[in-house]
């Protein structure tokens, strides 16, 4: 296919209908030289395409020629095998077709990453040509590394995460309304369903209508898809076969503290030679790609390589759940890893944040802190417990103590580690309860997941 007849066919491109999301609104700048570049990153799946739809139908109505808009995805393969010219080639040939974009246009190029030399393409288009660029890319190490190294400070970026369980609400038709921040009854127990729902099929748009045995297939695809484009072909890590049964192991971990060494072991009494330090940084890659995220203790994460101890979290429960073998994986794995997710999605873009765990001598673990890594101080300390052996229908006045041992323990990490750190408040993230602990040094909230979810 020519040049000319593949730009033809992307500007004649009819946007596809879509759910908008709050979270893919991307506010840019009118084109002019040296512009801001923009970059959007994420799993392969979530949506960062649309995201681009997304944008080009705000600057449609926004009075924006269609024609000046030319959306690129450079995992076409119409336009491979890639060579020294094809980008010089490509802007040429639509400035010929569209003489009026010299004067100022939108380039949104989709999946960068599988072009060579991108970067200094992007950089010499951004600093002589009157545009807006913004990419999208699945492989964090290339897109959060090379565009502040090659473009001097004149980038921003963007994550963009699997559905939150609001926008999962939303493209299920389910009402979200509160009235002065509680639900009522016929609002809340939809939410609760819909939640527990939410666990299984997870946050990736495509899935989200498709029946049960379809959607683990898909999304097992997904997970081989992200192995092989996002790892083995962009970093060439180590042979097939090692990784794909590493990322399955590591993805039915999900929440709990994962042992490369152990796995080391196990493959080599499958005769398959294989040192840790590959391990290591395959899992690395793994986390480059978006696929899952190694979360360390917080006493360490400043000083010390969190490789020794961490846990590992999927980027989204129903993923992890369809690489699992049947009953494989509990209730209580899913909460912790859409907790996880979320405290990403709505910290993971400020790069002085840090999510980990908390343990001290006094305190096994609480799941979660997050706090500022430069200073190393927390400023929020979550537990996660599905289920915490408390009627739901009693818990509005714990002053009784008449708990059972599981609660006993999840509030006792969280007041020892409000101790530690000279917080004084926590959080108790549960499926169902609902109230507050009066601790001797501050105040334990106890959230229904769902509305926590939904703050």
């Amino acid at each position: 296919m020519s040049m000319s007849a593949l730009i033809a066919e992307y500007l004649d491109f009819a946007i596809p209908e879509y759910t908008a999301r709050a979270s893919a609104v991307i506010d840019v700048p009118a084109p002019a030289r040296n512009n801001v570049i923009y970059a959007i990153t994420g799993v392969r799946r979530c949506g960062k395409t649309y995201a681009m739809y997304q944008l080009m139908d705000r600057l449609i109505a926004a009075g924006v020629p269609r024609n000046r808009i030319l959306h690129f995805s450079f995992d076409d393969d119409r336009i491979m095998p890639f060579s020294d010219h094809t980008f010089a080639d490509l802007l040429d040939e639509y400035y010929r077709m569209v003489p009026d974009a010299l004067d100022g246009c939108y380039l949104l190029f989709d999946e960068i990453q599988e072009a060579p030399y991108w970067t200094n393409f992007v950089r010499r288009v951004a600093e002589q040509h009157n545009v807006t660029i913004v990419l999208t890319g699945s492989s964090s190490k290339l897109l959060s590394s090379d565009i502040p190294t090659n473009f001097r400070g004149r980038s921003l970026s963007r994550e963009m995460w699997p559905l939150s369980f609001r926008e999962y609400c939303l493209f299920h038709n389910i009402d979200t309304s509160d009235v002065g921040g509680e639900y009522p009854p016929n609002v809340r127990r939809p939410l609760q369903t819909a939640f527990e729902r939410y666990l299984d099929v997870g946050g990736f748009p495509a899935v989200q209508h498709l029946p049960t045995l379809d959607r683990m297939r898909l999304l097992q695809g997904y997970a081989d898809e992200i192995v092989v484009k996002d790892v083995l072909e962009r970093f060439e890590t180590t042979s097939l076969r090692v990784a794909m049964r590493f990322s399955r192991t590591a993805l039915r971990s999900t929440g709990l503290k994962f042992s490369v060494n152990a796995q080391v072991k196990a493959l080599r009494g499958m005769q398959v030679p294989v040192s840790s330090g590959k391990l290591y940084d395959l899992l690395d890659d793994f986390e480059d790609a978006h696929l899952l995220f190694k979360v360390g203790d917080f006493t360490l994460s400043i000083k010390e390589n969190p490789r020794s101890s961490s846990k590992v979290y999927a980027v989204d429960p129903g993923l992890s759940l369809a690489v699992a073998p049947a009953n494989h994986m509990d209730i209580g794995q899913r909460l912790d890893t859409a907790v996880f997710v979320e405290l990403k999605r709505r910290y993971g873009d400020s790069r002085s944040n840090v999510i980990a765990s908390y343990s001290a001598a006094n305190c096994p673990e609480v799941d979660f802190v997050v706090g500022d890594e430069a200073t190393s101080e927390p400023y929020q300390l979550i537990q996660v417990a599905a289920n915490t052996g408390i009627d739901a229908t009693t818990i509005v006045d714990f002053a009784g103590r008449d708990l059972s041992d599981k609660f006993r323990s999840e509030i006792g990490n969280l007041s020892a580690a409000m101790d530690n750190t000279g917080l004084r408040s926590g959080t108790l993230i549960s499926l169902e309860e609902e109230g507050q602990v009066t601790a001797s040094n501050g105040v334990i909230d106890v959230v229904p997941a769902w509305k926590w979810f939904l703050r």
